[in-house]
């Protein structure tokens, strides 16, 4: 699609707000908005910004997942020292 920037952030713009009127805040995450910069500049299309989206979501829920991994074996190592230390 070869559209201006203009009409481009209009585009945008509506989304956001369909997206506010059923809950969903997809304007607060700086990562999304700075795709959403480089769309509406027409340096990415639709697919390339869905795509970067989706792998950048993926590598969130793996530092997550990597985060409470370590909690976990964190508090299970002081725990094991305490009752050791009894």
């Amino acid at each position: 699609m070869s559209t201006d920037p203009e009409t481009r952030r209009a585009i945008a713009k509506r989304v956001v707000d369909r997206a506010a009127t059923r809950g969903m805040l997809i304007d607060t995450d700086p990562a999304f908005l700075t795709l959403l910069e480089e769309w509406i500049r027409g340096d990415i299309d639709t697919k390339a910004m869905r795509d970067r989206y989706l792998d950048l979501i993926a590598l969130r829920a793996a530092e997550l997942r990597d985060a409470r991994t370590s909690r976990i074996g964190i508090n299970r190592s002081e725990a094991s020292n305490q009752t050791n230390e009894e």
